[in-house]
């Protein structure tokens, strides 16, 4: 093959992503949305929905899912109405839940949490997912220039806690070092009744020299009742010796901080 043939396919792929982004884009902000009230009575709060292409119009509609984290802090995903912890069917949206934006169009959304009443179970967090899906699929190209219809989706995450008291509680229950993955693993729990999130910072301090190190902080979301393990990758260029690790979690209105402390030998 040729300089100039291959110069053209490379500028083809380049326009086809080039196309890709500018005939596609779907923002919706926030990210959470975060609800509370009584059995029985409702609370509304708002989302906007934009459509950021500059050529092409979107047809929407909204739908639900559940989910929860799992012990990593991942999403897990389920129909909605099946987790425990599930208040999609809590949720009504208006003026309605299927709507189209044109170009650069903005549009938003109401949406109502209303949990039933009398209550039916006793957990004081649930949650779902509300999705925003495009359902009119534009036509595009892959890096490879073959056409392919691309249609876009959106979450917004919801929370709900009844009107109790909040109590933020994330108490650490271990902290060690992995030498074969060479992180450090803190575990928690939150056991208070609000999800509660924020950064964990860790310092290292090599007691031979005094050396500190600032690591990179992990941020973390957990829900009342979960168990959580953090890993926290060390510097790759870290050199053997002793050291003491310090990690710091600031979570909560008030602020509040837990500190867990580490001694290690890094070889």
């Amino acid at each position: 093959m040729n300089a100039p043939f291959k110069h053209l396919i490379f500028s083809v792929l380049l326009l086809c992503s080039a196309f890709l982004k500018a005939q596609t884009g779907l923002e919706v902000t926030p990210p959470r949305n975060y609800f509370g009230s009584a059995a029985g009575e409702s609370s509304t709060k708002k989302i906007i929905v934009t459509n950021s292409s500059k050529t092409s119009p979107l047809t929407l509609t909204v739908s639900f899912s559940d989910w929860q984290y799992d012990d990593n802090g991942n999403n897990i995903m389920a129909n909605p109405g099946t987790l425990p912890n599930s208040c999609s069917n809590w949720i009504s949206v208006q003026p309605q839940s299927y709507f189209s934006l044109g170009p650069g169009e903005s549009k938003e959304i109401e949406v109502t949490v209303t949990p039933p009443s009398p209550r039916t179970d006793t957990l004081n967090v649930h949650t779902a997912m509300l999705y925003i899906t495009q359902t009119n699929p534009i036509d595009s190209y892959n890096e490879h220039g073959a056409l392919i219809k691309v249609s876009l989706r959106n979450g917004v995450k919801i929370y709900h806690r009844y009107n109790n008291p909040s109590h933020s509680n994330v108490e650490f229950t271990d902290f060690k070092f992995d030498k074969k993955s060479n992180k450090l693993e803190l575990s928690l729990d939150n056991k208070g009744n609000i999800w509660t999130d924020g950064p964990i910072a860790t310092e290292l301090i090599n007691q031979s020299d005094g050396k500190k190190y600032q690591l990179e902080d992990q941020i973390i979301y957990t829900l009342p009742g979960d168990q959580r393990s953090v890993p926290i990758p060390l510097p790759k260029d870290l050199k053997p010796g002793k050291y003491i690790a310090t990690s710091t979690f600031s979570y909560g209105d008030d602020d509040m901080i837990k500190m867990a402390e580490l001694t290690f030998i890094h070889e």
